[in-house]
């Protein structure tokens, strides 16, 4: 068994369809950093069911559909399939070849199929178990896997070794026997809940169904005892209504009497009331004008005491501030008399420093000369100075420039012989080399034009597939969403014939003598010989009532034999409608059509075998079909109650008018059944037509599509035979005009050269006489030079003598000024703060004088305020005490007109009493009225209700010599309410309930016998488990110290099971002993060494439980190239049992390797592989 086929299309950056073929041995996959070579192991351990995007070096599942370029659209879906040749059926699949192929899509969803068929991600690890191969085994080995080995988590090192000791399969096995374990138990508890539920159900239905049965018995006596007694009762009550009716009129004439007279009377009352209104109206205005002035009059008290106190306020500050004026007039003298000495001072100082300034200025403008002078002559001895340097640097130069001229002139003569040899030399190669251009030109292009023409039909077939493919999917789509349609609609229609099959809604009588097909001359039940249209279904079933449940017979001996099966078998009651004594009783329609609220005779809505038409008319010929209840109600009142109305929601309208209504609950869907039927039927019927349609397309499509496929292959294969071919000689056209260009750039580089050399050997010649002449001249300007510089050093020494003096007498004036100038500044800063401080001082003392004056002028007008004051609430104060004397006697003649209004209201409430107590009396008469209403309708309500029947109906059955017995009737009554709470349908439900019981009891027997068996499987598997593991490792330590002696060349390496009483939780110890050094643990290992360590126990693995195929993702990257050379001739050992697939980088690890694909990226973001053998593998090595 071995890995045959990878093909790869919108997997990450191989948008186009790939086929990689791998044949047995070791396959190398090399490419430059970034053409995509991971990503081809990250297909393999994807389509193996990887599910950790992150692990695939991506966020989300769409990060590994292809994305799209600048000039490539990305894709909506990627697609891998693994194809491995099981030829010696060491997979447990009935094939040759089996493919596991994963697809995703942009929204997230996935999809797995094995052998193209779907399946789950549980199927493949099925199929793989055991075998070393899938996600978390070890045939795939990338960086990640060796970290696992010398990670510090035991779990993911146990991953490895439970896979490599064949246990996987075990563990996987327990840990689905554990979940259907826990599965049952749930399972278990759910069936014991049930079970408990069901169990006490059980005995409460018994008891309720027996009841059911003798309430069934008794009923019958009753209603033929109670319907005459109900007869009775309303005819008694018709009486007492026309009595009542008389006494009401009587108590209506008195009672509009005693209105006229109280009417009189509050009229009186009114008059008073409006006098008694206008006088407090008055009074409370007195009243108010009262509060007024006592307001006023303590207002004006208060506005006295407050002048007092602002009086005695103004007469403090006056006091206050006179005392400050005067100490202001004594500060501001002492300040006038200090700043006439200040100013004395400031005229001394003043003059002192104008002399000291003038002598400064007159010592700087000498010294100032002086310092120029000085600056002069340096620049002009550092001129001459640097004039002499450059004369002796020139004079060096000239020198060099002699030597080299005449070293130069003998090598250009040698150089000039050498160029003309060269140059005949290369013209002769690139003669060659055009001639072998020219032959791999004409092949290249030759080759680039079968390319392109089958490219171009390379695209028109993908094209062709696509829309094939797309087109089969919508088929495939439209057949699946058929196909549940047409299971919904069978379901449906199941559902209806099932019910229909059963009886479903009919009583249990109906349901037996229906089934009983020996009893001759039935016909059916009511409800199933007639067909009613969807939108009188509710109003022909609330029409017919129990009605529908009467069964049909030819005859009354028909009807006999059937009632007689009943009452043998004690199956119940059934009302039967024999066909030759059952006449119609149609109504006439007169004027009735022309009323707007008229739909039609029930009977008339409906169809119907002809020969049923009396039955039908008897029972539906006398009910009409009205819009709604509003329209119903007018319409009996039209028609005089005589007919029975339902309305399109079911509501009646009794003969006699009563009504009936609310909610409506169907009777089993009995008439919508059949129309249920027929619909689903013919629904049914039309889409098995569509579908057979659209697979006899899709089968057309299928063929089209695989002979697409067939011709793209061949395509295809062509394609990458071309590519190879213009890859190579593309590589060779380019080295050849890599050359060419070479030899012609080397003669132009020789010519050029040749021309310079003359030039530069004549100009040469000329140069060293004109650098001789020009040393001449300079050794007569360097002796010019020195001599002036010795005469400017004297001068310049004179000068610096005169400004050192003249500097010393400027610095000591200076100092001089400083000291005086600070002096004269102190004085000017003294003057300036007193003079402010005496304009503040004068500011304020205006404003306390300008204060005062207007303190004392107000203090005179407060004082007059008093007087005004108190004279004003003197005359408020007699004001009041006349308001009060008008106000008492306002108050007076108030008290007596409510005197006169207390004699009045005495005499109304005489006169309300005796209109109370007649309203009383037609109130209870009125009572009286709608009770005995209400009674009759109670009874006419029972009638209905109870018995199904109209009061027109009950007296047809009216038996004026029937002795109704009270105390029978009581009896049968209490016989009945002894039987409390009566559920006719607990005789159904028991026998259901019951079968329940049997069911469950059955199940929760099994499930506590699986859950002993799986129980047993879960230890058996653990025993197998420890045994198999320690089998193995033992074989796998082993193997270990063989293979780390063998790539580190000596050393030693040791596998440890730390807790060997917990076999299959027990951590792994891994020490190692590189050579020449001491035993240690891994994580003390360079690197390289720990990575070597980790490929040691990933071999060592191999050795004893080879896997057919190994992927290796560049797990020798850390290893030096000695190490590479023991690790690649390893691997050509382990070859012999097992295919390898080396994603790598490392020369050694290709030289090892049977064949290479190359991976390139010849248009960005876009992977392309390039399958070859390994000698042709040398001649593009350039190239990869």
């Amino acid at each position: 068994m071995y890995l045959k086929r990878l093909e790869l299309k919108g997997f990450k950056s191989f948008p186009v369809k790939t086929d990689i073929i791998f044949k047995e041995g070791i396959t190398a996959i090399v490419g430059p950093n970034g053409s995509g070579k991971s990503n081809i192991s990250d297909a393999v351990r994807w389509v193996l069911g990887e599910q950790s995007i992150k692990s695939l070096r991506g966020d989300k599942l769409e990060d590994v559909i292809f994305a799209g370029t600048d000039t490539k659209k990305p894709m909506n879906y990627c697609e891998v399939a693994l194809t491995i040749d099981n030829s010696e059926n060491q997979l447990e699949l009935d094939f040759t070849e089996v493919t596991i192929r994963r697809r995703a899509y942009r929204n997230g969803e996935s999809e797995f199929f094995l052998n193209n068929k779907s399946c789950r991600l549980k199927d493949i690890k099925e199929v793989f178990l055991d075998t070393g191969i899938g996600k978390d085994g070890y045939s795939i080995i990338e960086q990640g896997k060796v970290d696992e080995i010398l990670s510090n988590n035991p779990l993911s090192r146990r991953k490895v070794f439970d896979e490599a000791c064949g246990i996987s399969k075990y563990r996987y096995k327990k840990q689905e026997a554990e979940r259907n374990l826990s599965n049952t138990k749930e399972n278990l508890e759910r069936i014991d809940d049930v079970y408990i539920e069901i169990e006490n159900q059980l005995k409460p239905l018994f008891n309720q169904q027996t009841k059911a049965k003798k309430y069934l018995e008794i009923s019958e006596k009753l209603k033929t005892l109670e319907v005459n007694s109900f007869i009775r009762e309303i005819e008694g009550i018709e009486k007492e209504l026309s009595e009542v009716n008389e006494h009401r009129k009587v108590i209506e004439k008195e009672l509009n009497e005693k209105e006229e007279q109280k009417n009189v009377v509050e009229k009186k009352q009114e008059d008073i009331n409006k006098e008694v209104e206008v006088l407090q109206d008055v009074i409370e205005k007195s009243v108010d004008y009262i509060n007024s002035i006592k307001g006023v009059i303590s207002k004006k008290e208060s506005q006295i005491n407050l002048i007092k106190e602002r009086i005695r306020n103004f007469t403090n500050e006056i006091s206050r501030k006179n005392l400050e004026i005067k100490d202001i007039k004594e500060k501001l003298n002492e300040n006038k008399q200090y700043i006439k000495e200040l100013e004395s001072n400031k005229l001394s100082g003043s003059e002192e420093l104008s002399t000291l300034q003038e002598n400064i200025k007159v010592l700087e403008g000498s010294k100032d000369k002086q310092k120029i002078k000085l600056e002069s002559l340096n620049n002009e001895i550092e001129l001459l100075k640097e004039s002499i340097i450059d004369i002796l640097n020139k004079k060096q130069e000239f020198s060099n420039k002699l030597s080299t001229l005449n070293a130069n002139k003998e090598n250009m003569n040698i150089r000039d012989e050498n160029i003309n040899s060269e140059i005949t030399e290369l013209n002769k190669n690139i003669e060659i080399k055009s001639s072998e251009l020219d032959t791999i030109n004409k092949e290249f292009n030759m080759q680039n034009e079968n390319l392109k023409n089958v490219n171009n039909r390379h695209k028109e077939l993908s094209i062709n597939l696509q829309d094939s493919i797309s087109e089969h999917n919508k088929l495939e789509d439209e057949i699946q969403k058929s196909k549940y349609n047409l299971n919904g609609y069978n379901s449906k229609l199941n559902v209806y014939i099932d019910m229909e099959n059963h009886y479903e809604g009919f009583n249990r009588g109906v349901k037996e003598v229906l089934k009983n097909k020996n009893l001759k001359g039935v016909h059916g039940a009511l409800g199933q010989i007639i067909n009613v249209p969807e939108k009188y279904e509710k109003s022909i079933e609330a029409a017919l009532g129990a009605y529908m449940q009467n069964i049909i017979t030819d005859n009354e001996f028909s009807a006999k034999s059937a009632i007689n099966y009943l009452k043998q078998n004690n199956l119940g009651r059934v009302t039967f409608l024999p066909l030759n004594i059952i006449k119609s009783n149609k109504i006439s329609l007169g004027n009735l059509k022309a009323n707007t609220k008229f739909i039609g005779i029930a009977s008339d809505l409906i169809t119907f075998d002809e020969k049923y038409r009396n039955i039908i008319e008897n029972i539906l010929g006398r009910t009409i079909l009205i819009n709604n209840i509003d329209e119903g109600i007018k319409f009996a009142k039209e028609t005089g109650h005589r007919f029975k109305i339902v309305t399109l929601d079911g509501e009646i309208l009794n003969p006699g008018g009563s009504l009936t209504g609310g909610s409506l609950k169907t009777n089993g869907n009995i008439l919508s059944r059949k129309r249920y039927i027929n619909e689903y039927t013919e629904k049914i019927s039309n889409i098995k037509n569509e579908i057979s349609h659209l697979e006899l397309k899709r089968e057309s499509l299928d063929k089209d599509v695989k002979n697409i496929k067939n011709e793209i292959d061949s395509h295809e294969s062509k394609i990458k035979d071309l590519e190879k071919s213009i890859i190579i000689k593309s590589t060779s056209i380019k080295n050849v005009e890599s050359e060419i260009e070479s030899l012609k750039g080397s003669i132009t580089k020789l010519e050029n050269e040749k021309n310079d050399l003359n030039s530069n050997l004549n100009y040469t010649l000329e140069k060293s006489d004109d650098v001789r002449k020009d040393m001449e001249e300079l050794d007569d300007l360097y002796n010019k030079n020195k001599e002036k510089i010795d005469a400017l050093n004297e001068e310049i020494k004179r000068y610096n003598d005169l400004y050192d003096k003249e500097k010393s007498e400027f610095d000591e004036l200076n100092l001089s000024l400083v000291k005086k100038t600070e002096v004269y500044n102190s004085i000017v800063r003294d003057i300036k703060r007193i003079s402010g401080e005496n304009c503040e001082l004068e500011e304020k003392n205006k404003q306390l004088e300008e204060s005062l004056n207007y303190e004392e002028h107000e203090i005179i007008k407060l004082q007059d305020s008093i007087l005004t004051e108190e004279k004003e609430k003197e005359n408020l104060t007699k004001q009041l005490g006349d308001s009060n004397r008008n106000l008492e006697t306002r108050k007076i003649a108030k008290d007596d007109l409510k005197n006169s209004f207390d004699e009045i209201n005495k005499e109304l409430k005489t006169i309300d009493r005796q209109h109370i107590e007649l309203k009383e009396s037609l109130f209870k008469v009125g009572g009286r009225l709608e009770r005995l209403k209400t009674s009759q309708d109670t009874y006419i309500n029972k009638l209905f209700e109870q018995y199904d029947m109209t009061l027109v109906q009950a007296l047809e059955i009216k038996d004026e010599n029937l002795d109704i017995d009270r105390k029978f009737l009581e009896s049968l009554k209490r016989e009945i309410r002894s039987l409390g709470n009566i559920n006719i349908d607990s005789i159904k439900e028991y026998e259901e309930i019951k079968e329940r019981y049997d069911f469950y009891s059955e199940q929760k027997q099994d499930l506590e016998e699986s859950m002993e068996e799986i129980e047993k499987l879960i230890h058996t598997l653990e025993e197998n488990m420890k045994s198999e593991f320690e089998i193995k490792f033992e074989e796998i330590s082993k193997n270990f110290k063989y293979v780390y002696k063998r790539l580190f060349g000596g050393g030693c390496g040791e596998l440890t099971i730390l807790d060997k009483e917990n076999l299959l939780e027990s951590d792994i110890l891994i020490t190692a002993q590189p050579p020449g050094k001491k035993m240690k643990n891994l994580n003390l290992l360079s690197g390289g060494e720990k990575a070597l360590t980790a490929i040691s126990i990933l071999f060592a693995i191999l050795i004893t439980k080879p896997t057919p195929f190994c992927i290796l993702d560049e797990i020798e990257a850390p290893l030096d190239d000695a190490n590479i050379f023991r690790f690649g001739e390893f691997l050509k050992d382990l070859s012999k049992e097992t295919q390898f697939i080396s994603v790598t980088h490392r020369r050694g690890t290709m030289e090892a390797a049977d064949y290479i694909y190359g991976v390139t990226m010849q248009e960005k973001a876009i992977s392309k592989v390039i399958s070859l053998k390994l000698k042709e593998a040398q001649e593009i090595t350039d190239i990869i």
